[in-house]
């Protein structure tokens, strides 16, 4: 029992840590902010699950306060997902709303039933609808999480690093949500909650450690063997994560997200793909236009081009004209006749 103990307390003592350093870490701001942000609010959650599973007389208030935790974590899930999925270069203001929402939410019911004198309250009512809310923004997130593993669920030795991780945490996230799900109606007990938490976070630690390349650490130069999967990897990861629709995109942006340096990038471009990251973006950008002239028809042209990444018109034509041997005017009128 000791050693479960030990092992739930520190998965929440390390959680609150690592999620207070990715609120405030510069790289991957938005996306690590949420992150940050999920750890945080799972650990007050399974803090409050050790606290009531191994201590006596536990105060009541530090029950509110791992109850009313549960109401983020399905929304930081949701918002880290979305965030990787859409990059995102900056919080949202509608995101921001939600997170304001929900905090008056589950304070203004803390001060008017507080857990303390209305303990039954909590327990037959309020509990409920905090889960319900975990459980369908938990599946929000799992949405964005399946658009950008789907290429590759079949293929798994085709996963990014940062795919691996990805998938990892969606697995784990969904594994925990059940648990307290059902827990809630007896059938599982809290502290398994707590331990595969732990467990998740200990084994993301140590790939982060042994790889260098969790939390998005600049990685360092290393041989490019077997470049011909590493790029294959690569271009899976063009497609599902979609880094080009960033305009300002770089080369050290999308070195981080390979789990490259940006010399190793580089080289990789310039050797197999035999053209450099100008041009391997470009490709990419003009692909993301002819899907979207297919099926955005409400879009015009310059707004397409806008859209798949290009930062003005005279690019977007310029290029759209050197990949494909059309305007783009030309490539939407042909594929209007063809429907």
């Amino acid at each position: 029992m000791s050693v479960l103990y030990l092992l739930s307390s520190l998965g929440v003592i390390n959680g609150l840590l690592i999620g207070i350093f990715l609120v405030f870490r510069n790289q991957n701001k938005v996306a690590n902010a949420y992150l940050g942000g999920l750890l945080l609010a799972l650990s007050l959650r399974i803090g409050k699950s050790v606290f009531y599973y191994f201590e006596d007389n536990v105060d009541l208030l530090i029950l509110q306060v791992g109850l009313s935790a549960c109401i983020f974590i399905g929304p930081f899930f949701y918002l880290y997902t979305k965030a990787i999925y859409k990059q995102h270069r900056k919080i949202h203001t509608k995101d921001v709303a939600l997170l304001l929402l929900l905090l008056v939410s589950i304070v203004s019911v803390g001060l008017i039933f507080p857990y303390r004198t209305q303990p039954d309250v909590w327990n037959g009512y309020i509990i409920y609808g905090i889960y319900y809310i975990w459980a369908v923004f938990t599946l929000l997130g799992l949405y964005y999480a399946v658009k950008m593993l789907k290429p590759v669920i079949l293929k798994p030795s085709t996963m990014t690093k940062s795919q691996q991780h990805l998938a990892i945490l969606t697995i784990a996230m969904l594994i925990i949500n059940l648990t307290y799900q059902m827990a809630l109606y007896g059938l599982f007990t809290y502290i398994w909650g707590a331990l595969i938490f732990s467990f998740t976070l200990y084994f993301l630690l140590g790939r982060m450690l042994l790889s260098s390349k969790f939390f998005s650490l600049k990685p360092t130069d290393q041989p490019l063997a077997d470049a011909s999967k590493k790029l294959e990897e690569l271009n899976v990861l063009m497609d599902t994560q979609k880094p080009y629709i960033n305009q300002k995109l770089k080369l050290d942006d999308l070195a981080v997200q390979a789990g490259l340096s940006k010399h190793s990038l580089s080289k990789l471009l310039n050797e197999e793909y035999r053209h450099g990251f100008a041009q391997y973006v470009k490709e990419f950008r003009v692909k993301e236009a002819q899907r979207l002239i297919h099926t955005r028809h409400e879009l015009s042209l310059e707004g397409i081009g806008f859209e798949a990444g290009f930062s003005s018109k005279s690019s977007f034509f310029d290029a759209f004209k050197k990949i494909t041997n059309s305007t783009p005017s030309e490539y939407r009128k042909a594929q209007q006749l063809v429907a």
